[in-house]
């Protein structure tokens, strides 16, 4: 996994019209490293692809391997070992999925990469409304 996590972070660098922010990268970097997870453990040795897209200000990061089975994302056993790892790409990207494909499955995952706006620029940002109940 730690390939696939260094070939995301480059690509990520070698993008030039968009500054991503370093928690988005670090986002990308999981999120990677938990799909590439998945394919080698479901896979086995079977051939696995990473494709890393931008689109305007979106990393798409599709991993592709063999099996033809298609991963549910569920909330395992709290005393289970593994299981957990769809869960957190669901929580941690913009989007995500997976579809059969004429050779296996494709799973793959979208995220903003926008950097934040400048700190002068956070007034402008609507802030929710801190309510209590007594």
């Amino acid at each position: 996994m730690p390939t696939a996590r260094h070939q995301v972070r480059e690509a990520i660098a070698a993008w030039p019209t968009v500054t991503a922010a370093p928690e988005a990268i670090q986002t990308a970097e999981l999120v990677v490293s938990e799909l590439v997870t998945n394919a080698v453990r479901y896979a086995g040795r079977q051939p696995i692809s990473v494709v890393v897209q931008f689109c305007a200000a979106t990393l798409r990061v599709e991993v592709s391997d063999a099996s033809r089975t298609l991963p549910r994302p569920a909330l395992p056993d709290e005393d289970s070992e593994g299981g957990r790892g769809l869960f957190l790409v669901g929580v941690l990207a913009d989007r995500f999925g997976t579809a059969a494909t004429e050779s296996g499955k494709c799973c793959w995952a979208e995220i903003e990469m926008a950097a934040p706006p400048p700190v002068g620029a956070a007034a402008a940002l609507s802030l929710p409304t801190q309510r209590s109940c007594t």
